[in-house]
């Protein structure tokens, strides 16, 4: 997510969670400055509708996606702001992909809700395909969560797609007056590091890409908070962002797949599952 974008699309449903990112998306818009569009996506029926003699099916199947779209204009309405609507049918993670390329969103913007037994539950499909086929960022907000810029968490893997999330953090908080908290996880056995030392190498190569980024940030006048942890990825992010009751979480994601399956079990899916605050998911360009 740039610190300048230009066109932001968020994707609209008629549950509760999707009103509430819509709230997130008309606030940064006004923030940016950038032009917001609303998508909702009717899913298409496969089933034969005429067995049961209903001639609309189609318009009654996509009337609660259209009432949220006229919700969402008039709630921009009332702040000031223009919204552009697109109303589809077919399949949602086409749509929103479709939508993003030919519109050359800066970023998209998806609302998912409060989860039960969260530990359990992985991302949902459509949102992990939308991620891994989006050519630009996605920022995903739990139900409830708001978007604020002033404690960002980054994980550093050392990786080049990584560091671009890095970038990204520091753009934000250099736009947003924030502060960076850059994190690495080791997650390697303990009897294997003691044993072979791996883990006091697997720290001093750690080291370098955090010490850049904290560079990149003092030139910029960005604070950068720096620090090596041990454990699992997913989970230490997590309970870092909780401890030092970080605002954002930002991740690198790797690469462009139409069916999304590298986000499945990565750490990506299981930070969004677990963690209560938004994670901006940054694609490499």
């Amino acid at each position: 997510m740039p610190a300048r974008i230009a066109t932001i699309l968020v994707a609209l449903d008629p549950g509760s969670a999707s009103k509430a990112a819509f709230q997130q998306a008309l606030r940064l818009a006004l923030f940016l400055k950038a032009e917001l569009i609303a998508i909702s996506v009717t899913p298409r029926y496969e089933g034969n509708m005429h067995r049961w003699k209903i001639s609309n099916a189609e318009e009654q199947l996509s009337e609660p996606f259209k009432r949220c779209l006229e919700e969402a204009r008039q709630a921009a309405a009332e702040k000031g702001q223009a919204v552009r609507t697109i109303h589809t049918v077919g399949d949602p993670v086409d749509e929103i992909l479709r939508a993003a390329e030919e519109e050359q969103v800066g970023l998209v913007l998806l609302g998912y809700p409060k989860r039960t037994r969260i530990e359990r539950v992985l991302l949902g499909r459509t949102s992990a395909k939308v991620i891994g086929g989006s050519p630009c960022d996605v920022l995903m907000v739990p139900e409830h969560a708001e978007v604020n810029f002033s404690r960002i968490l980054v994980g550093i893997d050392g990786s080049g797609f990584s560091m671009e999330a890095g970038r990204r953090a520091l753009d934000l908080a250099l736009a947003f007056g924030g502060e960076v908290h850059a994190l690495t996880v080791l997650d390697i056995p303990v009897e294997r590091g003691f044993r072979y030392g791996v883990l006091d190498e697997a720290r001093g190569k750690s080291f370098p890409p955090l010490q850049t980024l904290a560079g990149q940030g003092e030139r910029l006048g960005v604070r950068v908070v720096t620090e090596i942890r041990e454990g699992s990825p997913y989970a230490t992010i997590v309970k870092y962002g909780t401890e030092k009751k970080i605002e954002l979480i930002v991740l690198g994601s790797y690469g462009r797949t139409a069916l999304g399956d590298i986000l499945m079990g990565s750490v990506v899916e299981r930070v969004t599952s677990l963690s209560s605050l938004p994670t901006l998911v940054v694609k490499k360009r």
